[in-house]
């Protein structure tokens, strides 16, 4: 499996998880302040959870630093590794992560359990804007950046199976890359249609 697919795997879990309840602020790709680390998913609910994915093609060398940040920035951490990494995975570098698999069908499980940290409220303030920092806390922000795209992900979906094409969803400016892909197509067309009037003028004049 590639990131995308396991990344699909956890939010299927996610969604069965609060089967019945609302349905947590989802993102993917999420600034970890001036860590320079990215959480490859990130859950904003009564606790934040972030989640760092390593498949068959990844290595482990980051992993210390970036469980370091995750303890920082999340009430709890979730390495989802692929089973070649498990014998190799080490205690003292998950900074109290818990430890998940999945197998080729996209079936997670938990193979060590982590434990919760408090978070400083003066280090989330770090990835927040100012004016995000004016309007309130970290909760609030994240939910007001976050809500619609989040709501909008878990709408399409429904209950059908989540393809790692819908991680596309997740992305607050996916609706701005697509209207300046529409733009950008509506432009070639117009550019096609023109140079095919000069190409037909043109020949219209030769054959005069």
């Amino acid at each position: 499996m590639d990131e995308a697919q396991v990344k699909a795997a956890i939010l299927s879990q996610i969604r069965q998880e609060s089967r019945g309840q609302q349905k947590p602020v989802v993102t993917a790709e999420f600034s970890l302040g001036t860590s320079g680390i990215r959480s490859d998913l990130a859950i904003f609910s009564d606790e934040t959870i972030g989640f760092e994915i390593k498949t068959a093609r990844d290595t482990l060398r980051r992993l210390p630093a970036q469980m370091r940040a995750y303890s920082r920035y999340f009430n709890r951490s979730i390495v989802v590794v692929a089973p070649c990494h498990l014998k190799t995975i080490a205690e003292c570098h998950l900074s109290g992560a818990s430890v998940w698999t999945y197998d080729d069908k996209g079936s997670l499980a938990q193979m060590r359990a982590g434990t919760a940290t408090s978070v400083d409220a003066t280090v989330l303030e770090d990835v927040m804007t100012r004016a995000e920092r004016r309007k309130g806390d970290f909760h609030s922000a994240m939910r007001a950046r976050y809500l619609h795209t989040s709501q909008n992900f878990w709408q399409v979906v429904g209950r059908r199976q989540i393809r790692p094409s819908d991680l596309s969803l997740l992305s607050r400016f996916a609706a701005g890359r697509e209207q300046a892909r529409l733009w950008a197509a509506q432009r070639e067309a117009e550019w096609e249609r023109w140079l095919s009037e000069q190409n037909e003028t043109n020949l219209a004049a030769a054959s005069a």
